[in-house]
């Protein structure tokens, strides 16, 4: 049986794609959690955010179970750390799904018999890095909402890209209900590409372009991004 371990952080997004995995009958290995918190130098907390928690709330948990279905969770500060790699090279995984955690350093890649595949929400060669729907709106750039599944290589959001799939957008979609349905996109595309790759039937494709990287948007700008958002859907017809 082929060992796949999830690498993300404890929250009720990454809770969702990992429940949903279980209940698609996919044996997790174990499930790594990140604890150490980025710092930013500025705000980035934005009122609609409780609205977004809230939502999830509802939408993830009306049919699966909040509490975490994997057998074997572990904790550290980060996936780069000592204790980490010794655990990695003793228990051999085979693939690794990432999905919201920092920089992997390329001694943690090569651990993986066959790599590492990442959850990008956002359009990667267009918008790398962190906040990638919010940036898209920011840019009016409302195609380019959307997921990427790729792998990971040494660089950050530069791996070949495996399946991509963009937000349809319509009058009643807030910006608090994005992360909700782009995770749900996710996760159908991440269930999809651990079935191919138990098939041995994984296509990967090289990125056209490297996008340009986003770090983490500041709160003033996510006043703007809101409301833009907010108003363009509901010009929707």
């Amino acid at each position: 049986m082929k060992k796949i371990v999830i690498i993300s952080t404890d929250t009720p997004h990454h809770r969702y794609l990992i429940n949903s995995l279980v209940e698609k009958s996919i044996s997790l290995s174990a499930c790594i959690f990140e604890t150490k918190k980025l710092i930013t130098k500025f705000p980035t907390k934005h009122s609609f955010e409780k609205d977004q928690a809230l939502f999830e709330e509802g939408v993830f948990f009306s049919k699966l179970p909040n509490e975490l279905s994997c057998n074997n969770v572990v904790t550290f500060d980060t996936v780069n750390s000592s204790n980490s790699q010794r655990y990695l090279n003793d228990l051999k995984p085979d693939l690794g799904i990432v999905f919201g955690t920092g920089k992997i350093d390329n001694n943690i890649i090569r651990i993986f018999k066959h790599g590492l595949i990442n959850v990008h929400r956002g359009m990667i060669e267009k918008y790398r890095g962190l906040d990638s729907d919010l940036w898209a709106i920011y840019h009016d750039d409302y195609e380019n909402i959307g997921v990427t599944i790729h792998m990971v290589d040494e660089g950050l959001d530069t791996g070949d890209i495996i399946y991509q799939e963009t937000l349809t957008l319509h009058q009643e979609l807030k910006t608090y209900k994005i992360r909700c349905y782009t995770t749900m996109i996710a996760t159908n595309l991440v269930i999809k590409a651990i079935n191919q790759y138990l098939s041995n039937n994984l296509i990967t494709i090289k990125q056209e372009k490297i996008g340009r990287y986003y770090s983490y948007m500041p709160s003033i700008m996510k006043d703007l991004v809101n409301l833009k958002f907010n108003k363009f859907c509901e010009r929707l017809s």
